[in-house]
């Protein structure tokens, strides 16, 4: 066997091959594209290795070639690297061959790796048109905060009936009470082409995983619709890929940070690594599961309350239904409140 490590760059690679003894047996500089990737499996020949590299933009189409190979191939979180990128001698031959050689040891069992989840092109498609439409929806954000701050800058009355920008009533009021002020009327417009791009992706979201259970499931829960469903999929893609529902809640940076010292154990904020999208979600729609179930959630979050305010009370019930959504996965079994 043996392990090579890859430092990664958007046009260069270099790939540093280690024996399984640990010593570095050849180091490859290669263009970061398949012809310059096929030169490194071309030396290996029919020898076989084990390829691994840090996470970051360029390592998926590198990660994909290997993949594509049948090669066994890792991408490893920056944080289990900080040897690596906090050394004081950074080279890009000396980064490969520190990779390949934590790879070497993590395969013996001697060391930990966070290891990082490439989904498939597919997943990754129905991912990136989940995040697609959450950027709709703060870009829109942004848009009734700019209208609304012009039509106060320019003393613009908006009745309270109309104070709801979404709806047709408001925008038609808008367009005929201000109708010469030209950059309001381009603003609105901007807005309104918004929200109909908004309601054409949540139609396409909602007509993903057609014949998905989980989504039924999590659909099943008061505060969670078809769309945010799919949505939830979209990030946790297989439960199975999670232990325990504290594997899952530290994924999505759910969990507070522990410090452990001189025998007392301190709790912190929580870590919030992870897809900030899947935290968003969570808030969102457990607040909405708050305001209309009277669940053990809901009660959770009130406790909770007291104890700490809204807001952390809300970001600690997040994480009490993220652990719900765990069981219902994992037990393939409705929700009961």
């Amino acid at each position: 066997m043996r392990y090579i490590g890859l430092d990664v760059h958007k046009t260069n690679t270099t790939a540093c091959v280690i024996a399984a003894g640990g010593k570095v047996v050849k180091t490859l500089d290669v263009r970061s594209e398949p012809n310059g990737l096929q030169v490194i499996h071309d030396y290996m020949g029919t020898a076989e290795y084990v390829v691994m590299m840090e996470s970051s933009t360029y390592s998926y189409k590198v990660y994909r070639f290997f993949e594509s190979l049948g090669v066994d191939a890792h991408v490893v979180h920056a944080r289990s690297l900080k040897i690596i990128t906090e050394s004081n001698k950074k080279t890009d031959k000396k980064d490969a061959e520190s990779i390949g050689k934590i790879l070497r040891l993590w395969k013996k069992g001697e060391m930990d790796l966070s290891i990082s989840y490439i989904p498939t092109p597919k997943q990754m498609e129905l991912k990136d048109i989940c995040r697609y439409r959450e950027e709709i929806s703060r870009k829109l954000g942004d848009e009734i905060r700019k209208i609304r701050a012009h039509m106060s800058r320019n003393c613009q009355e908006l009745p309270t009936e109309y104070s709801n920008l979404s709806t047709k009533k408001a925008q038609r009021f808008i367009r005929e009470a201000y109708s010469e002020d030209t950059t309001l009327q381009r603003r609105l417009g901007d807005y309104c082409r918004s929200l109909e791009e908004r309601e054409e992706v949540a139609k396409d979201i909602e007509a993903r995983l057609p014949d998905s259970k989980e989504v039924e499931l999590l659909s099943d829960i008061l505060g969670i619709g078809r769309q945010t469903a799919v949505q939830i999929m979209s990030m946790i893609i297989d439960i199975g890929r999670f232990e325990d529902p504290e594997k899952l809640c530290a994924y999505f940076g759910l969990v507070p940070k522990v410090r452990d010292s001189g025998g007392k154990e301190h709790h912190g904020k929580m870590t919030k690594t992870g897809d900030k999208m899947m935290r968003e979600i969570m808030e969102r729609v457990t607040l909405s599961h708050i305001l209309f179930c009277d669940s053990s959630i809901t009660q959770y979050y009130h406790r909770k309350e007291k104890e700490m305010g809204t807001k952390k009370a809300l970001i600690t019930a997040s994480r009490k239904m993220l652990t719900v959504i765990f069981a219902v996965l994992r037990d393939q079994h409705p929700f009961t409140a």
